[in-house]
């Protein structure tokens, strides 16, 4: 399955969400498009938005960027589900494209939702 990891560039997006991901060996099994892997840089992924088979959007925070990506993802039909950490408050547009909006914890937490989702599929 290729997933598709969106979330804000002004979060610590390597350690929250990137390295949890990589380092859970269910992971191995499928292809995780990290949008600021190589850089920090924003990048056009309009490109790729075609090929992914579900979305992963971490939306904890409001953010244009993520906006934009969701709603290419939303045009494409591909299944969103967004993630957002306890105590914050994620947009109310969100729910408007998401198939879910689901709370969590901490990154562990999050890893094991995201599972819980990819082998519900």
């Amino acid at each position: 399955m290729k997933i598709y990891i969106a979330h804000p560039a002004n979060m610590d997006y390597e350690n929250e969400i990137y390295e949890p991901l990589r380092n859970d060996s269910f992971f191995s099994r499928h292809e995780l498009i990290f949008p600021h892997e190589e850089s920090s840089k924003i990048i056009n992924t309009r490109d790729d938005y075609r090929n992914v088979d579900i979305v992963i959007a971490e939306c904890s925070r409001p953010s244009t960027g993520v906006g934009i990506e969701l709603g290419w993802f939303y045009d494409e039909k591909k299944p969103i589900y967004c993630f957002y950490k306890t105590g914050m408050k994620p947009s109310g547009s969100v729910a408007a494209v998401a198939k879910e909006v689901i709370e969590y914890y901490d990154s562990n937490d999050l890893v094991n939702k995201i599972k819980n989702i990819i082998e519900n599929k």
